[in-house]
């Protein structure tokens, strides 16, 4: 039986045993992906913006404490558990194995548009307690929400068309 990897002999003494050259990272059986950091840099300023938000909310009144301000009532800030994700999801959508890329910056570009969109229907747009300032800020952190999935869309798309 034939094997499909090289064979080659590092023996001097003049025996043939011979050892398989196995393949590297980045061939047919392990595609491999251009690292690409830009996603995990986004996240990182979005979850950092998002634990400013949870000050703000506590500074302005909205929220009694950071964790309530980081909770699923939180109008200025991503849940603890939906930040965690999304960092590990980073994490993978910026890595060099390709499968775990695409599935990571697939799900972060579509979780970006509906976290966005779930502000229209918590309340969180027209929380009548926002003052003109939580408003400034809440339009930061969607901006933010924005360019994670923007940049996880290209990097879907990158990754998706070069095949190893």
């Amino acid at each position: 039986m034939t094997t499909p990897h090289r064979l080659r002999s590092d023996d001097r003494s003049g025996t043939t045993a011979r050892m398989p050259v196995l393949p590297e990272r980045g061939t047919h059986a392990h595609p491999a992906a251009a690292p690409d950091r830009s996603v995990l840099v986004a996240v990182v300023v979005l979850a950092v913006v998002s634990v400013g938000g949870a000050f703000l909310s506590v500074a302005g009144g909205l929220a009694d404490t950071v964790w309530d301000a980081m909770g699923p009532t939180g109008r200025l800030s991503i849940p603890v558990p939906m930040m965690l994700g999304q960092l590990v999801a980073a994490w993978f959508a910026s890595g060099r194995r390709r499968r775990p890329a695409l599935v990571a910056s697939a799900l972060l570009a579509v979780v970006a548009p509906v976290c966005v969109v779930s502000g229209f229907f918590d309340g969180g747009y027209s929380d009548p307690a926002r003052t003109g300032a939580h408003t400034a800020y809440q339009g930061l952190l969607v901006t933010m929400l924005a360019v994670v999935g923007v940049l996880a869309a290209r990097r879907f798309s990158r990754v998706w068309t070069r095949r190893g």
